[in-house]
This record gives structure tokens, sequence and C-alpha cells, in this order.
């Protein structure tokens, strides 16, 4: 994307020692999710700990490019008074049918109020958020 989402000051990550791989491939423009090596699951946000079997051994599956709205809103008041123009902005939780169980949190950069429903097909688009950064976005693939 060429532009951000929430205009010229957009935010950007600021990465703990859990979630610092998760930005790290995002960096490479490659959205990851946290995988248990001892029994499988998924999580998303990274933990140290699987919380099914609480093995510590955990590598990272890449995600299809491909997803759908499992729900959002829309936010017409903000929390800060620098988002106030961008009123009004969607907030989606997003689900890839490749990884079972794993949400991630996210905007349709493409969508307007009316124009955005559970289950809509998304592709996954990145968006720099300066110092190297990207952020993961959708936009609509009209199916």
């Amino acid at each position: 994307m060429s532009t951000s989402y929430f205009g010229d000051e957009g935010l950007a990550p600021d990465p703990n020692a859990e979630d610092a791989p998760f930005w790290a491939h995002c960096a490479q423009q490659r959205l990851c999710f946290q995988c248990c090596t001892d029994c499988g699951l998924l999580t998303h946000p990274p933990l140290g700990i699987c919380p099914h079997c609480q093995s510590m051994r955990r590598d990272w599956v890449q995600a299809p490019a491909q997803a759908r709205v499992f729900s959002f809103t829309w936010i017409h008041t903000t929390a800060h008074p620098s988002m106030k123009r961008e009123l009004p902005y969607n907030v989606a939780v997003v689900e890839f049918d490749e990884l079972p169980g794993v949400r991630l949190i996210s905007n349709v950069v493409d969508a307007k109020p009316g124009g955005l429903q559970v289950g809509d097909g998304l592709k996954l688009v990145w968006e720099a958020a300066g110092s190297g950064m990207f952020v993961p976005r959708f936009c609509k693939t009209g199916t």
C-alpha cells in the first residue's frame, strides 16, 4: 500500500519479548503465526508456552494470503485525538480457512460503512509503518 489506512500518523508496532518474532516476520512482509511443535496448536497473539500442552517448543507457520471476515465493527468515536480525522474506520477479526482457530485483528482498508459483511473474502496487503516495519491489513476480494 502506498498510503497508511490511518493517514500519515499511522501507529507503528512496539514489539515485546513474546511478539517480536511475529513483527520480525511482518517486517519481511510474511504473515506468520506461532505453532506448538508438540501438539500442533496454532496461537495468536504469540505466547511463550502452549496453552494446550504447556510445551515451550514453538515454531512459526506462514498464513495464506486469502482470508475472510469473522467479525467486524465500525469505530465512530475515537479514544485518541490523532485518530479523529480517520473516522469512521473498521476493526475486523480475520480468519484463515487453512489455519483453524487462528484469528487476527486488523482492518479492511477498502471497505466503506455498510460495505462489509461477515464471510467476505479478503486478500492480505502490507502497509508500511516506518522504521522498516509493516502491518498486515486486508482488502476485499469481491467474493
